[in-house]
């Protein structure tokens, strides 16, 4: 299957390294680095590139390094995930199965056998090094998932990790050699050549600290990924456009007031003002869009500015609406449900949320009256919605495919959540109408006998001043009870704008401005209910907040 030059949110792979323009210089200086040091921690904002970087730029550069090496780097990346009770496995489980996935243990233990199985990290890696000696580098992605296991399980993780990369041998295993041969007490004594690079949120850099006590250099060494520079983006931008090969679309180019207004673009904030560099995930998204539309036959060639410049924000907002909509009806509604109920935290105290790594099996267990299986979990996942990662059970587990996902399906779900409510209300509202109504109705025929009984024995009397006043009075509660079925449907009305002015602090709060017919149906029914305290205290709040917009 062809592939397509960009990747949109789901990161560069191994495999994309022909596709990885911007960052050569990321590559080679943190290459170095991690040559040099023990332990490195990368770090970025959210949607920077920090797993691309590592995928297609640092692996495949080490690789390159160690062609016609006798010792060539190995490296074993691995992804936590955020912390379930009863099915995430210990961090240090997580690391084992890895390596034992990268290089199976040796058939033959030989002398190692006869040795102390702890520290296991250290025995585990000393086995691969005694039978097919390498420059281990491990590649902890997305660390801050390591905070939210249990602390036993991290304490335990760090004394391992730190007697891997730190004691050539440990006490144990030195005392029990003595009894071995020469040859292997040497075998032994040869120190691990065992790198480490943490890879983790810029806002989340604190959090080692808590690792000091066992690894108190952890912080010492430390690169920052910036945003990308404006030649960067360039050349991200362009180089894969111009590639030859297998691809999904043909060769294109960009005209230099389009690259222009691109990056322009892209290094503007929501207020329109620039920022200090480009974000990399917004530069995928706006490009595989572009590409997608070459693929279309909407662009023929060469991109121009107006294929993209009136509609560049609502590629951005309506990045995962598309991707929703790529999918057929019933399995978009149980995707949104899906990522919105399993696979986001959201912190109701702190407001802040996060992705979630869940066992494939677990989701389709829980998930399966939605039509959630194994195939749909495929298909969301060539999607790019959802990304898949091996686990140490032998599945895999699944996660949204990336973290710049998460604003905007938290906005369209608390926008289903506000229209939900809103339907509910106005269900309510006429379900307590039809009430009025039927209790109206009962009244006028109850009113209507009555008169009828009255104006008979009024007729019977031969008095027909009597019957004058008497249908005078009813008169009066006929009228009294229309007034009341006017005041319900005010009241309904009031009640409906209220749900409205709720709806617009909604829009506020998101940074946004209502339309011009929300603020004419403001003024509106500020005039004609002004007599109403509290309705008109709800106005004055989002009037107060209508001058930014003015």
């Amino acid at each position: 299957m062809s592939k397509k030059r960009y990747p949109g949110v789901r990161p560069f792979e191994t495999a994309d390294k022909d596709l990885f323009f911007g960052r050569e210089r990321d590559v080679q200086d943190l290459s170095v680095l991690i040559a040099l040091e023990k332990m490195v921690v990368l770090f970025g904002k959210s949607g920077y590139g920090k797993s691309s970087l590592i995928n297609a730029g640092i692996i495949p550069h080490l690789a390159a390094q160690s062609a016609g090496n006798e010792i060539s780097w190995m490296p074993i990346t691995l992804r936590l995930g955020s912390y379930i009770d009863g099915i995430s496995p210990a961090p240090i489980d997580n690391l084992l199965a890895r390596l034992h996935e990268k290089s199976p243990a040796p058939a033959e233990a030989g002398f190692m056998s006869r040795l102390p199985q702890n520290p296991l990290l250290w025995h585990a890696f000393k086995q691969r090094q005694i039978s097919r000696p390498s420059r281990f580098l491990l590649v902890f992605d997305q660390f801050e998932e390591f905070f939210t296991y249990p602390l036993v399980q991290q304490d335990t993780f760090k004394a391992e990790l730190a007697e891997l990369l730190y004691v050539d041998m440990p006490q144990q295993v030195r005392e029990a050699a003595i009894s071995l041969d020469k040859s292997d007490r040497q075998l032994l004594s040869e120190p691990l050549d065992i790198r480490a690079l943490f890879v983790i949120r810029a806002d989340r850099l604190s959090q080692l600290d808590t690792m000091k006590d066992r690894l108190p250099a952890i912080l010492h060494k430390r690169y920052e990924l910036k945003a990308l520079s404006e030649q960067q983006a360039r050349e991200a931008i362009e180089k894969p456009a111009q590639q030859a090969g297998d691809f999904a679309s043909p060769p294109f180019g960009y005209s230099p007031e389009a690259l222009r207004l691109m990056v322009q673009k892209l290094g503007e904030n929501k207020s329109g003002e620039q920022r200090s560099g480009i974000e990399a995930f917004q530069l995928q998204i706006l490009c595989e869009y572009l590409e997608g539309e070459v693929l279309a036959g909407h662009i023929r060639g060469t991109v121009q500015p107006p294929h993209f410049a009136d509609k560049i924000n609502a590629i951005y907002e309506g990045y995962y609406q598309r991707l929703l909509d790529k999918l057929p009806e019933q399995t978009s509604r149980a995707a949104h449900t899906l990522i919105g109920e399993a696979l986001i935290f959201e912190d109701d105290q702190t407001g802040e949320s996060r992705r979630l790594s869940v066992d494939a099996d677990v989701l389709v267990q829980r998930y399966a009256h939605l039509g959630i299986s194994h195939e749909a979990l495929q298909q969301l996942e060539n999607a790019f919605l959802l990304r898949r990662e091996a686990n140490s059970m032998g599945g895999f587990s699944y996660e949204l495919s990336h973290d710049t996902l998460l604003a905007p399906i938290l906005k369209l779900k608390a926008e289903r959540r506000a229209q939900e409510a809103a339907l509910a209300e106005r269900q309510a509202a006429r379900r307590r109408q039809r009430r009025l109504l039927t209790a109206l109705g009962l009244a006028l025929l109850s009113l209507a006998t009555v008169i009828a009984i009255v104006i008979n024995v009024i007729i019977l009397r031969n008095d027909a001043e009597e019957a004058r006043k008497v249908a005078e009075k009813e008169k009066i509660n006929a009228e009294r009870a229309l007034e009341n079925v006017l005041k319900a449907q005010q009241a309904k009305e009031k009640a409906e704008f209220g749900i409205r002015l709720d709806r617009m602090g909604q829009v506020l709060r998101g940074g946004n401005c209502p339309d011009q017919g929300q603020l004419l149906d403001l003024d509106t029914m500020s005039t004609r209910h002004a007599g109403d305290a509290v309705l008109q205290q709800k106005i004055k709040t989002i009037t107060d907040q209508l001058t930014k917009c003015r």
